[in-house]
């Protein structure tokens, strides 16, 4: 049921929160002073906060790319191509 839960709360955070927990999480998993079972559920913990920021920026994404241009009084929806600069 604390499985559920924390993953429910995932979805309600915003986009900023969960990448702020998700480098957290990070940050203690680097270090490697975590007992095995602590890493495994903060890894998991990780990879559904990972997942919500994809969903919220792929969603994101969406809605810039129906509003991008207009033409003619319809909405042409371009897909967004990102720079790829190698930061995250």
């Amino acid at each position: 049921m604390v499985r559920a839960k924390k993953k429910e709360d995932q979805h309600e955070i915003s986009f900023e929160q969960a990448l702020e927990k998700l480098e957290a999480i990070v940050k203690q998993l680097e270090k490697g002073e975590l007992p095995l079972n602590e890493s495994l559920e903060h890894f998991a913990e990780g990879i559904n906060l990972s997942k919500n920021c994809l969903q919220k920026l792929n969603f994101a994404e969406q809605q810039i790319d129906k509003i991008l241009s207009e033409e003619k009084g319809k909405i042409i929806e371009r897909p967004l191509q990102l720079q790829e600069d190698g930061s995250c």
